[in-house]
């Protein structure tokens, strides 16, 4: 069997035999999980509890499943060693560990672990949470925990193949926590010694779809719903600068690597191609459809492989990049939504000190899964505080907003309700 096939804790015979590849299990075993469906009560741009206009975490993820698969076929039509079911299976997974109420959340849970009396270096990220939930918190087998896929799907769902620096792009993003490194090492077993820190061709993929269901599909729920002013980037010089100085702005606070000639050239396509694109005013469903339909079209052509690494399309990749900071401009950053965003962080906060105290005065309080993965280690003040987030980051947002209420006295509940499992 090959080594992209293997399984860290093996695989036993199937009576009858199973006639799924490897990987196409692999693809199961994530739609299967608990952790899948919550996705569906969880953030992806605005909260869960908005109407059904807008995509929540699940939706998007099945839309960057799909994308991802289609790009796999046409590179393995094409003769190019790709495993598209291992792409759609990290797809699936590549959002399963984000914490109710997104990127708000990601941030305060990070900074939650990283200060305090136990301060602990690793602190919090989606990507990292997401491959420990694939490889330890779900399960699939009372034999072993986490999900036991293959290595090349488990390489596919690592966007970023390393362990937390401590600056740097490295420290912002990163794909594992110090604690999960044995199968984090064993899963980058087999690639080449100079691409050990690089992205396979199907991590490659997996991104590039995500960005492109980020920057097409969220932008079209919010242009829909009003926030994102396309008509008037389209006719709107000053518009355009003031987006245009807020997206280089915001990409220096990121450590976003751009030098000077490479702006010019993205500002030279945001004005030349995108606003040019962009309705002059508020389109029917159908163009807007269309649009997407264009622009999706477009960028599913935009990766390559070449000698086995995948190649990206740089006047893509701008576009890609200003179509995700619209969003970020006019709905992330707007005042809107900060008082909401100030009362997740403060749920979240109140949540993770109560999951630590329980993790250190009672910790068979906690769901079962938490309980025994506390069970199985050391006792340390690090893994109550590694176990509280853990809990936390499993919750939907439904979930949070009730067990604040329950634990602040602002509501009490009742015992038949469950809220964490």
């Amino acid at each position: 069997m090959s080594a992209r096939l293997e399984r860290i804790f093996g695989d036993l015979p199937k009576n009858p035999p199973d006639v799924r590849t490897p990987t196409q299990r692999d693809r199961d075993r994530i739609l299967y999980t608990a952790e899948f469906r919550r996705l569906a009560a969880v953030t992806q741009v605005v909260g869960s509890h908005e109407t059904e206009l807008f995509h929540n975490r699940l939706t998007h993820t099945l839309k960057v499943a799909q994308i991802g698969r289609r790009i796999a076929e046409r590179l393995q039509g094409e003769g190019h060693d790709v495993d598209p079911d291992a792409v759609e299976a990290a797809a699936l997974a590549h959002d399963i560990g984000h914490p109710p109420f997104g990127h708000i959340a990601e941030e305060k849970l990070d900074e939650l672990m990283r200060t305090g009396p136990v301060p602990v270096a690793d602190g919090f990220e989606g990507n990292a949470q997401s491959f420990r939930v694939i490889t330890r918190l779900a399960t699939h087998s009372g034999d072993h925990s986490g999900l036991n896929l293959t290595r090349v799907s488990l390489q596919g769902l690592t966007k970023y193949p390393w362990l937390r620096a401590a600056e740097g792009k490295r420290h912002r993003k990163y794909g594992s926590y110090e604690d999960d490194r044995a199968v984090f090492d064993w899963s980058r077993e087999g690639l080449a010694a100079d691409r050990v820190d690089e992205q396979t061709p199907e991590a490659a993929i997996m991104d590039w779809a995500d960005d492109v269901a980020y920057a097409i599909h969220d932008l079209e729920d919010f242009y829909r719903a009003g926030f994102v002013p396309l008509d008037r980037l389209a006719r709107d010089a000053p518009s355009q600068d003031r987006f245009l100085e807020r997206t280089l702005e915001r990409w220096r606070e990121q450590d976003k690597e751009y030098t000077e000639a490479e702006w010019d050239s993205c500002e030279q396509i945001a004005r030349t191609v995108l606003f040019k694109e962009f309705p002059t005013e508020m389109p029917g469903p159908s163009l807007l459809t269309r649009y997407s339909t264009l622009k999706t079209n477009q960028f599913v052509s935009g990766i390559g492989i070449e000698d086995g690494i995948a190649v990206l399309d740089s006047g893509y990749q701008d576009q890609l990049n200003l179509l995700k900071s619209l969003t970020w401009t006019y709905v992330i950053e707007s005042p809107s939504l900060a008082a909401q965003q100030e009362g997740q962080r403060r749920i979240v906060t109140v949540l993770f000190h109560y999951f630590c105290d329980v993790a250190a005065s009672n910790p068979t309080l906690l769901p079962p899964w938490a309980s025994a993965i506390l069970a199985s280690g050391s006792g340390s003040d690090a893994e109550l505080k590694r176990a509280a987030c853990d809990v936390v980051a499993n919750l939907s947002e439904s979930q949070a907003h009730a067990l604040h209420a329950r634990v602040t006295g602002s509501h009490s509940g009742s015992i038949y309700e469950a809220i964490s499992r």
